[in-house]
């Protein structure tokens, strides 16, 4: 390809439009060096994670605006790590929830979307997480996706590497950009704040679950943390030896009247952070309104697909009703501890929205983690408290 050809030139103007209006994206595609390819596979444009491809006659059928919007679109993606984001998602569906995220907050910039850009405004506010559990059963199927998967499913330039070190080499190059643009002032506080969620979700609880890895000598830490000087981030990134993990974690789940689908999603997302950071032998998942219903048994280390798989399901989390998380710890006690099963927990997790009676403390560990804030909901008299919102606190 010349380097005068028209494509170039025109990929040439619209990074210059882009760094005149947003310098963290333009920082970030200036790394990701988007380039064109003639690939038959390759309808519209598309990103492994950590390069950029377009097809040059889709990218000049577009005029000047909606070449910039869809740049944006696919460095968008690479910022909010969508590659390694998705798990065992469905690819396609989870491209589709990714595309109304992004395209929401292209068009709150003023920026025009391509044509047959995915927007809706139901899904403002929201991550790509709460959009994936709310689209409608088989919205994935309603779509091409010769044109719509922009999503491919490994980074290619580095085939050999493992996906971590892939995620974090990529997640150099986001604080990197984001870094710049803040020295210039010129990073956005919604664009900050979103990064941080993306980026250290509810670091706080994970951090409090590495103090009791450390009490009971179980695991070794490694805490990789950024300048706090020179970081508009405050990005923390734990590490663990997997060898002598956290041998049973139990994890009670609100699933009375008041959590809604959108809860529920963040209940198995953070359900997903602890195999992450922690590596449990073994978790046991109960669900409880005001009654406990079939616990989910995990009794080989869990991967991320099989939690999914089993999770997802509809009659997984059962509930609907009154609230009485006590009943749940009252479980624990009496199949889990007085029956000796062995592992025992060594912690107990309660996610839940707050609305309930917390009854007498327990032998063992347990973390409250409330989705209302502290005003809404008081804290509980024992335990330890973590707040699942954005810029959590623990007490």
């Amino acid at each position: 390809m010349h380097a005068n050809s028209p494509q170039d030139l025109a990929l040439s103007q619209t990074l210059v439009r882009l760094s005149r209006r947003d310098a963290f994206f333009s920082n970030l595609a200036v790394h990701l060096n988007p380039r064109f390819t003639d690939a038959p596979w390759l309808a519209t444009a598309c990103t492994d994670g950590e390069e950029v491809l377009m097809n040059p006659r889709y990218f000049l059928g577009l005029d000047a605006p909606e070449q910039l919007a869809l740049l944006k679109h696919e460095v968008m993606h690479v910022a909010f790590e969508h590659v390694f984001r998705r798990g065992a998602r469905h690819h396609v569906r989870w491209n589709i929830a990714c595309d109304y995220v992004i395209n929401l907050l292209i068009k709150e910039d003023g920026d025009v979307l391509p044509p047959n850009g995915l927007y809706d405004e139901q899904y403002t506010g929201m991550v790509e997480e709460e959009v994936y559990a709310k689209l409608p059963a088989g919205i994935e199927k309603r779509f091409d996706v010769a044109l719509l998967g922009d999503l491919r499913a490994a980074p290619s330039k580095h085939a050999h590497a493992s996906s971590d070190a892939q995620r974090q080499r990529v997640r150099g190059i986001i604080l990197q950009s984001a870094q710049a643009a803040h020295m210039m002032g010129a990073l956005s506080a919604d664009i900050a704040r979103y990064l941080r969620k993306i980026l250290q979700p509810e670091q706080d609880w994970r951090a409090l679950l590495a103090e009791y890895l450390t009490a009971l000598a179980k695991s070794d830490y490694d805490w990789m943390r950024p300048n706090r000087r020179s970081s508009v981030l405050n990005v923390i990134l734990p590490g663990m030896n997997q060898v002598g993990a956290l041998e049973h974690v139990a994890i009670v789940a609100d699933t009375s009247g008041s959590i809604s689908t959108a809860a529920l999603g963040r209940f198995i997302g953070e359900i997903l952070a602890v195999v992450e950071v922690c590596y449990p032998q073994q978790i046991t998942v109960i669900p409880c309104d005001a009654e406990v219903y079939s616990p989910v048994f995990f009794e080989t280390p869990p991967d991320v697909g099989e939690i999914m798989e089993k999770l997802s399901t509809q009659d997984a989390l059962q509930g609907g009703g009154g609230t009485n998380m006590p009943r749940a710890l009252d479980w624990i006690d009496e199949r889990l501890i007085q029956q000796e099963l062995n592992p025992p927990p060594a912690v107990v997790l309660v996610m839940t929205d707050g609305c309930t009676r917390f009854g007498a403390a327990r032998d063992y560990p347990v973390i409250w983690c409330i989705t209302a804030s502290e005003k809404d909901v008081p804290n509980p008299e024992w335990g330890r408290v973590v707040r699942l919102q954005d810029g959590g606190s623990i007490t």
